[in-house]
């Protein structure tokens, strides 16, 4: 027999393409849990924690019933805080895989390795006159529009020098160019998002060899638990999945036949 209905996970898990697996390879839904992906396109382009929580949860359809919790993947962690405190009333369970900070050597490590795909190697100089700790406070989205800008001139002229047509260049830049202004500003919104205090209940998963101190926050009650699966399969263990079903108060037996893949041991 199926459930028709169950609790509902509002979850953040960046798209595209990744070794890693995925929330959805959790296979909640086969245990009556109702897993909506917040992070869907046209992704928010704001940067503060407020702000893009608000934009995510304006795309959660009105007939969604109360949340259960709220889990989110790897740098997402602290926009989980914002999306929780802005759906009011009590709050719900926030469920944190390998959960890291944004700060600013993350940003700038990620526009080196951007610019590094087009073959330019930016010196430490350079790349600490760009991205720049005071405009990160005081200016994100001045340093957004900075980084992007920058990545879309490197991208001109590298595709050019490769032999492009101007079509092609023009097409392929602007692609370059999209995806990195989504990407960055996740990126500082989950950077200046407040994770603390919280007032409710944090659960907080980790992969063999995750490092715990890459986040922290303060919570109310707060539990923390390392899985014996690496971080490719950990969204996808049995491990994972009974702990994230037991704190929703839900029986680990599926309600749905299912193959069950059990998580190596590292």
């Amino acid at each position: 027999m199926h459930r028709t209905e169950g609790p509902v996970v509002l979850a953040l898990d960046y798209p595209g393409y990744r070794k890693e697996a995925r929330i959805d390879d959790l296979g909640l839904a086969r245990h009556g849990v109702q897993v909506h992906g917040l992070l869907r396109s046209p992704l928010p382009r704001v940067v503060s924690g407020a702000g893009y929580a608000a934009r995510l949860l304006a795309n959660v359809p009105p007939a969604t019933g109360p949340i259960a919790a709220v889990a989110a993947y790897c740098a997402s962690a602290p926009l989980a805080f914002e999306v929780a405190a802005a759906l009011g009333g009590e709050p719900p369970l926030v469920v944190l895989f390998d959960a890291e900070e944004t700060p600013l050597d993350t940003i700038a490590a990620d526009h080196r390795a951007r610019l590094g795909g087009l073959g330019i190697q930016l010196g430490e100089r350079e790349l600490s006159e760009r991205v720049k700790a005071v405009t990160l406070a005081e200016a994100p989205e001045r340093l957004v529009d900075d980084l992007t800008g920058a990545l879309g001139r490197e991208a001109h002229t590298a595709l050019r020098a490769a032999g492009a047509d101007e079509a092609e260049v023009a097409a392929s830049a602007t692609h370059m160019v999209s995806a990195y202004t989504d990407w960055l500003s996740h990126l500082v919104a989950a950077h200046h998002a407040r994770t603390t205090p919280w007032e409710g209940e944090v659960l907080r998963l980790f992969s063999a060899e995750a490092d715990p101190s890459a986040f922290s926050c303060t919570a109310e009650r707060q539990r923390e638990l390392r899985l014996s699966c690496d971080r490719f399969e950990l969204l996808r263990s049995e491990e994972t999945r009974a702990a994230v079903l037991d704190a929703l108060g839900l029986p680990s037996a599926p309600l749905t036949e299912e193959r069950t893949e059990r998580c190596p041991a590292v």
